[in-house]
């Protein structure tokens, strides 16, 4: 393979497997050998310590309410920033200095980039009388060549929230398609000319990569012995295209994602819709609650009715890092977290967390009206949508460098300073590969 890595290394006790064993495969072929971890210390008796880093609210509670029903093992919680904010940094660094946690919040997205650094533990056998309690596609983003490496916690399929009072006045109807959301885009700019559709965010990658796995992106595979990396594929081009199409008709505003300006534009009804994950449905209540009541969701408009595919932003398993001395105790926990009704049940109040279990939609808190959404059971939309989530779309192993990357040449081309977004995903699509190669990763043509 030449200068081609491995994508879990060669250090330490860890096997090395070829690049194509380590991120090819689905769950379904999973093998049965044991993983190769440090000794469990349960056997020398006594409790069982289980540190664990994450961010997510709600998960300090999770860990107490764990502690009170087992006292053989013990979860000690400690609160991280964000993996982008310097959570992924920090839990890097302790797995070199030997001294990590056992477990760890890693979103999807940034997995891939944890087994190239050779951070993560070997869970298969450990993970498998859980996984029959989990969404197959869920199952599919902790899972490379075979070997299971976390827990899946939430997801983020993906709808549409807008503002049902300014629907109502203008006589728009919510629109099915993407070409029913153009046409109500149009009349809504010629019907009140300072309110948009939507505020378009260049800047926020993870939420155009739900947008393009929806029409069929496939962003990263494995061709033979090396990664395949296609983020200008077709379908990605289109929903570039489409969005393009938008801005130069000047029927979408286009704003920083997460500023001040962005939620002050929603706050005084400027953009009247929202395509996110489910998540957001916390985010609007919080950064925009004096808009409460004015709000409903509806699925995300689909390219083609008869195949109603949705796209997915987000979702935290919990990894098992390297060097962990007892996986099992880990995994344990983790599966509960994941799948015990109360336990979870708690999540999605106290942060919208959205569950990946196949019995999730049947969660008390999954029915509840929300006020903010005019008493709306929202999540109910979701739990539909999360049934067609495209299972197909994967993430490389260089998604920091290639976000930081997608940001720079969306920017230009939305603020028109340089092309179009589509021709932005030629120079996106450049730099993803380099990135790799930069890593010492084998590329495909």
């Amino acid at each position: 393979m030449g200068k081609s890595r491995t994508i879990l290394g060669a250090t330490g006790a860890m096997v090395c497997v070829s690049l194509v064993a380590a991120c090819g495969g689905q769950p379904g072929s999973q093998s049965s050998a044991a993983p190769s971890a440090p000794a469990s210390s349960a056997a020398a008796g006594g409790p069982v310590t289980i540190e664990w880093w994450g961010w997510a609210p709600g998960y300090e509670d999770a860990a107490k309410a764990w502690n009170a029903s087992h006292p053989g093992v013990q979860v000690k919680f400690t609160q991280t920033q964000p993996g982008s904010q310097g959570g992924y940094q920090r839990m890097l660094a302790a797995v070199k200095a030997g001294n990590a946690p056992c477990l760890a919040q890693v979103g999807a997205e940034t997995l891939p980039s944890f087994l190239v650094e050779g951070a993560l533990e070997d869970i298969t056998a450990h993970a498998r009388p859980y996984n029959a309690r989990f969404q197959p596609w869920t199952l599919n983003t902790v899972t490379f060549g075979g070997k299971q490496f976390g827990i899946p916690v939430d997801s983020g399929p993906m709808g549409m929230f807008y503002r049902k009072d300014i629907f109502d006045k203008h006589g728009i109807e919510v629109p099915k398609t993407w070409d029913d959301y153009a046409a109500a885009a149009e009349k809504l700019r010629k019907a009140d000319p300072e309110v948009s559709i939507t505020t378009f965010t260049p800047d926020d990658m993870y939420g155009f990569a739900g947008l393009a796995q929806q029409a069929g992106a496939r962003w990263f595979g494995i061709s033979g012995d090396a990664w395949q990396v296609r983020m200008n594929d077709e379908a990605t081009v289109k929903v570039a295209n489409y969005w393009q199409g938008l801005i130069d008709k000047k029927l979408v505003d286009v704003m920083p994602g997460w500023s001040d300006g962005l939620w002050k534009n929603y706050t005084d009804g400027k953009s009247a819709t929202f395509v996110g994950a489910v998540w957001m449905t916390k985010v609007l209540e919080d950064s925009i609650s004096k808009t409460s009541g004015k709000w409903a969701v509806a699925p995300m408009p689909v390219w083609d009715v008869s195949s109603p595919s949705v796209g997915n932003v987000g979702g935290s398993p919990n990894a098992v890092l390297k060097g962990c001395a007892n996986p099992k105790e880990a995994v344990d926990f983790a599966a509960w977290l994941s799948t015990d009704a109360t336990a979870f049940n708690d999540l999605i109040d106290k942060g919208g967390l959205f569950p990946v279990t196949v019995d999730g939609g049947s969660l008390p808190n999954m029915s509840g009206a929300r006020p903010f959404y005019g008493d709306q059971k929202v999540f109910q939309v979701f739990a539909e949508a999360s049934k067609n989530v495209s299972p197909d779309f994967s993430w490389g192993p260089t998604m920091p460098a290639v976000n930081s990357v997608f940001g720079e040449a969306f920017g230009k081309a939305a603020n028109g300073k340089g092309g179009t977004l589509g021709e932005a995903m030629a120079t996106i699509q450049e730099k993803a590969v380099a990135s790799l190669k930069d890593k010492g990763l084998t590329v495909a043509p």
